[in-house]
């Protein structure tokens, strides 16, 4: 019985542990290609939704631009869920629901936008489109898969300025947020 054990276990890590290679792979292997465009989010808040993420805000102590990054994020996976069967909306409610990487990248913009104004941090937060999606150096051929939307960050603290490149749905998939490595070409902000 303890042989059995001792191989369901090992057989177990084996395939826990090709897995998360298998991610971490692909992870570094996906490139975003220009043109990249940028826009403030368009993410509109209803009352239920906007009064909790003043509430969590109010609550935070938010010293840094990295601070306000990881509570974003926390924020935004809380209530979006990935998923393309659906249809692309920016209104969004307290309930948790579907959401797309346009969806993830204007909600995820529109907390950081709140929270850096609170915590009086010198950024914003700025919704990229990038035109071109590869996974080891191809494109993907389906639908919603072909592009990307993120975030770039414009972080003007003194003496820090500089970008982040910050993806809310890779981060929902336990991919990492930080895409610095995965963008290929300039992101012009509004700087």
């Amino acid at each position: 019985m303890k042989k059995k054990a001792r191989v369901f276990v090992l057989a177990l890590l084996a395939i826990v542990g090709l897995t998360l290679f298998a991610i971490a792979l692909t992870r570094a292997n996906v490139g975003l290609s220009g043109p990249h465009t940028t826009s403030a989010s368009s993410a509109t808040l209803d009352k239920p939704l906007e009064a909790a993420i003043e509430f969590k805000l109010r609550e935070a102590r938010l010293a840094t631009v990295k601070d306000a990054i990881e509570l974003s994020l926390r924020m935004t996976g809380a209530r979006l869920h990935f998923g393309l069967g659906h249809p692309t909306r920016l209104a969004f409610g307290a309930e948790e629901r579907e959401g797309n990487c346009i969806e993830y990248a204007h909600l995820f913009a529109r907390i950081f936008d709140m929270a850096a104004a609170r915590s009086k941090l010198h950024a914003r937060a700025y919704v990229v489109h990038s035109a071109r999606a590869e996974v080891f150096e191809k494109v993907v051929p389906l639908p919603g898969l072909r592009d990307h939307d993120w975030v770039v960050i414009e972080d003007d603290t003194p003496g820090e300025k500089k970008q982040w490149f910050v993806d809310p749905a890779f981060e929902d998939a336990w991919l990492g947020w930080d895409l610095t490595h995965n963008v290929k070409g300039d992101v012009k902000g509004t700087r």
